[in-house]
């Protein structure tokens, strides 16, 4: 396909793989639109007309790293055959995994994450919404199963995220013995549904 018959969309997706592997390289602080464009075949001018600048290409990227992240936390949330306390350990340990592998894969990619964080905490908030709201299904679950006794779902939401925080920030997992955090985090999870069983 040329690139003159690429649709607006598909052309937006080419820059953000072409960024994503230049972030995942280099950095995003290294990395300039020059650079990207180059990798795409088009002129910096010509970037202009799908992106205005390089924090917005870094969100998209973001967007992407988010969108994945979140669709893996769904999948967990609707398994099958999960209590809601062992729904509750995979999800935390779905999140530290990912995040794990996310850094050993693409370590310069903890720079733009970094980046977006200070930058874009619309992103972030809208994240941590999600997060928020699946939670809640766990633990409305866990009431309607009565192995949970939580009379307000969303707030215990936030606060088992709250909780569980250090299993998905990259400062807390960089340099560490994912199999040990795992291991925490099974511990921390069993701890907190104590106290779910009995609030």
């Amino acid at each position: 396909m040329t690139h003159s018959t690429q649709t607006t969309d598909e052309i937006k997706s080419r820059i953000l793989d072409s960024a994503i592997e230049r972030f995942g390289k280099y950095g995003f602080g290294k990395t300039t639109l020059a650079e990207i464009a180059a990798d795409c075949g088009m002129t910096a001018g010509n970037l202009y007309r799908y992106f205005p600048g390089k924090l917005d290409i870094g969100a998209a990227c973001a967007g992407r790293f988010i969108a994945e992240a979140e669709r893996l936390l769904r999948q967990v949330v609707q398994r099958q055959g999960l209590t809601p306390v062992l729904r509750l350990e995979a999800f935390v340990l779905e999140k530290l995994r990912f995040t794990a592998d996310q850094m050993r894969n693409q370590p310069a990619i903890h720079e733009l994450v970094t980046y977006i964080y200070r930058e874009r905490r619309d992103l972030i908030d809208r994240h941590l919404e999600v997060q928020h709201s699946l939670l809640a299904e766990i633990l409305a679950e866990g009431n309607r199963t009565g192995e949970f006794h939580l009379p307000g779902v969303l707030a215990g939401a936030r606060l088992v995220h709250a909780a569980t925080t250090k299993y998905h920030d990259p400062h807390c997992i960089q340099g560490q013995d994912i199999q040990a955090m795992e291991e925490e985090a099974r511990a921390v999870v069993a701890l907190l549904t104590q106290g779910l069983k009995g609030a």
